[in-house]
């Protein structure tokens, strides 16, 4: 036994402390610096989603505008496809009419409108590219929320280039085709998917606060 604590004794006097304790330095250092990265990588999450959902909110917000312009003039020109008929010969008369009377002004209203969502649009964009390189779980689902999103302001956008176009030739079947296009967009119905689009991506922002 006397043998034994000796051989141990001596085993322990030989054993190079300061070496050990560098190597247990060194897996406690590395440990510290894997957590430091985890917290710095999730704060990084944390950030970035925090941006794109304030731009996000700020988007519909700011397509308030654009929205209500929309509907003002899809009343004009309601009211003139009242006072204005089809017949066998030409379609879209009252769309035509508006157009040429009123489509200018009605143009510079609805991209004065525009005019402030465009540099909050560009941000989203550029976030949602951005976000593309973080590896977020069903990160498409923000993706495709957000394109969703710029389409209702290209509708808006498309819409209103057409009603300021006063030179076309009205009785060409492509023009008529384009007019028939520009009275399906609805100010109502874009509400109604703007708010659908904001729950799809607060549903994904949700989850991806949660996974982190």
């Amino acid at each position: 036994m006397c043998d034994f604590m000796q051989n141990l004794q001596t085993i322990f006097c030989k054993i190079d402390w300061t070496a050990v304790a560098g190597i247990w330095m060194a897996i406690l250092a590395t440990i510290a610096l894997n957590t430091w990265r985890r917290q710095i990588k999730a704060q990084k999450y944390v950030d970035f989603l925090d941006e794109l959902t304030d731009t996000v909110h700020n988007f519909i917000l700011s397509m308030s505008g654009p929205v209500t312009a929309l509907k003002f003039a899809k009343i004009s020109i309601d009211s003139y496809s009242h006072v204005y008929k089809d017949s066998d010969d030409q379609k879209n008369i009252g769309v035509v009419e508006f157009i040429k009377k009123d489509g200018r002004d009605t143009r510079e209203s609805i991209q004065k409108q525009l005019k402030p969502v465009r540099p909050i649009l560009s941000k989203m964009k550029s976030l949602v590219a951005k976000g593309q390189i973080l590896g977020i779980k069903n990160y498409l689902n923000c993706q495709n929320a957000c394109d969703m999103l710029e389409w209702f302001f290209n509708q808006i956008e498309a819409f209103s280039s057409i009603i300021g176009s006063t030179n076309l030739y009205w009785e060409n079947p492509e023009v008529q085709k384009t007019l028939d296009k520009i009275l399906t967009v609805d100010s109502e119905q874009i509400f109604k998917n703007m708010a659908e689009q904001n729950s799809k991506y607060l549903l994904f922002a949700k989850q991806a606060y949660n996974a982190i």
